[in-house]
């Protein structure tokens, strides 16, 4: 799942000609889509059908250990709002097979203005589903083989930027992401045979709290 938040009247970025584009396909937010999405299950079903659809509802609900009515519902949660399709080549009178046909997602930056608090309510399911794989990861952390346990990393760092420095480092950090993009999913890249899906979990932010914020060196507390 990419989320890569834009002005409209930007055009995605570029990834270099040996990577994929991870946004050439993204839907792009807008009011209505935003209410299809910002419910914490429905992230975890889109990204399981990016990952691993077409799938079923019977797959859906195994393989997130829901009740078939819940996945059911969500799926077609997520048809009505434009994040699924039927593949109707695979489906029967008595059985739906779902598929995500993007495999990214744009939340344009007017969005915060014209429904914060669905804008908000997208993102806090976000987070979630972002916390608990982060979760799973760190259960799993010393059982890695070698390799891998020194491979991964988590790390976190204040550091006192301006608005234009913060939106230059989130530029330079995406473009080393998509030197390294391959795409996952059902035709996933194979050119690496030791290669594992990775995840990588990136947020920049103000500090939302007070005590953060470094007084001036003449004693008065920045305003």
């Amino acid at each position: 799942m990419v989320i890569y938040r834009r002005s409209m009247d930007e055009s995605p970025p570029r990834s270099s000609a040996s990577s994929p584009d991870p946004f050439s396909d993204a839907l792009v937010l807008d009011a209505r889509s935003l209410r299809g999405i910002a419910h914490p299950l429905r992230w975890r079903i889109l990204t399981l059908l990016q990952r691993r659809g077409p799938l079923t509802g019977k797959a859906v609900s195994e393989a997130l250990e829901i009740t078939s009515a819940s996945a059911s519902y969500h799926l077609r949660q997520l048809h009505t709002y434009g994040f699924l399709t039927e593949d109707p080549g695979l489906g029967t009178s008595r059985e739906r097979w779902w598929r995500a046909p993007q495999s990214g997602i744009r939340l344009p930056e007017r969005l915060d203005t014209e429904a914060p608090e669905l804008a908000t309510a997208t993102r806090a399911a976000m987070a979630l589903m972002w916390g608990e794989r982060l979760a799973a990861a760190v259960d799993a952390w010393a059982s890695q083989p070698e390799e891998w346990r020194e491979a991964q990393g988590m790390s976190d760092r204040l550091t006192q930027l301006t608005a234009e420095e913060t939106d230059a480092l989130r530029e330079e950090l995406r473009l080393v992401l998509d030197r390294y993009a391959r795409r996952p999913g059902p035709e996933a890249d194979t050119e690496a045979p030791d290669s594992r899906l990775v995840q990588v979990q990136l947020a920049l932010f103000p500090s939302p709290y007070p005590d953060d914020q470094r007084p001036h060196e003449n004693g008065g507390e920045e305003r």
